[in-house]
């Protein structure tokens, strides 16, 4: 039984070995599927000596293909041809979701095409088409509430009834340092001292109607220099002066007192630095402060 073993193996390995030897050209031999008849004896002289058992022979049969006996012409003679294609297309952009544009994760698919289809039991087409995973990354929180800043929270232009009194002509702003403001400090009112209620004029007057009105100076005192709070009340300077809910008046129509008229002159005067004070031109009136570092001062 070991024998017998053995002499099939050598059989075997027999006709893979000695496939290269035989032509199918030269005996011009060409068969479908299994056909003994398509055998092609081998030269004596060319074969194995170890090997060399009775009838040592190639094939020119398709049955070849998978005995693995072919002879070594055999594919170019018989028009045997392999599946040949192109290389991997670039991946197709990631599909997160069934909604154009989510995040998260998705697939994303390559192809490829067949140059050449196999042909007469050639070795058949591989995958032409791949998938996988990917993934699209979310927009941060973060990277969201920044642009609905840029495009929510632009200062806009007012123009309503209020903010054109002409009695406001005869006014004088009065004024505080910018670093006073409970918009741009955020300070909690319970948490904080407001300067203001030293004043005689404070009134405790609660709304939300704030807004901010940028002025043009035109004279200023040399006091004003004096003091870090106020050096920017120079002539030329564009001053953000913002009018908080504390300091608006019922009375004017909730407004602030000296908030001034647009294009015309009034006149300023800073409460905690002596001698600062001058004129100005009310060139226009925002919800919010357009000045780059908030507003420069506040009314009182």
């Amino acid at each position: 039984m070991r024998n017998f073993v053995a002499l099939a193996v050598f059989t075997i390995l027999s006709r893979s070995s000695l496939a290269s030897h035989g032509s199918c050209r030269a005996a011009k031999k060409c068969c479908d599927g299994k056909d003994t008849d398509c055998e092609v004896k081998l030269d004596p002289s060319e074969t194995n000596i170890i090997l060399n058992f009775s009838g040592e022979s190639c094939y020119c049969d398709h049955g070849c293909l998978d005995m693995g006996d072919c002879c070594h012409d055999f594919k170019d003679y018989c028009g045997v041809y392999d599946c040949e294609v192109s290389e991997w297309a670039e991946w197709a952009q990631c599909s997160a979701g069934p909604v154009p544009g989510a995040c998260g994760r998705g697939t994303q698919q390559r192809r490829r095409l067949v140059t050449r289809p196999e042909s007469n039991g050639g070795v058949s087409c591989p995958d032409l088409h791949q998938t996988r995973v990917c993934h699209v990354q979310c927009p941060e929180p973060a990277a969201i509430r920044e642009k609905s800043a840029t495009d929510v929270d632009k200062p806009q232009r007012l123009s309503g009834r209020k903010h054109k009194e002409s009695s406001a002509l005869r006014e004088t702003a009065m004024i505080l340092p910018g670093k006073f403001s409970q918009i741009s400090n955020e300070v909690e009112e319970a948490d904080s001292y407001d300067v203001r209620q030293n004043l005689k004029t404070w009134h405790k007057e609660e709304n939300t109607d704030e807004y901010c009105v940028v002025f043009r100076v035109e004279k200023a005192m040399k006091a004003c220099k004096l003091n870090e709070d106020t050096q920017s009340l120079v002539r030329g300077a564009d001053i953000c002066v913002s009018c908080e809910s504390k300091s608006t008046r019922p009375h004017l129509g909730d407004r602030c007192s000296g908030h001034g008229v647009e294009s015309r002159m009034t006149r300023f005067k800073n409460v905690i630095t002596p001698g600062c004070h001058g004129k100005w031109i009310k060139t226009g009136v925002y919800d919010k402060c357009p000045c780059p570092s908030g507003p420069n001062f506040i009314f009182v």
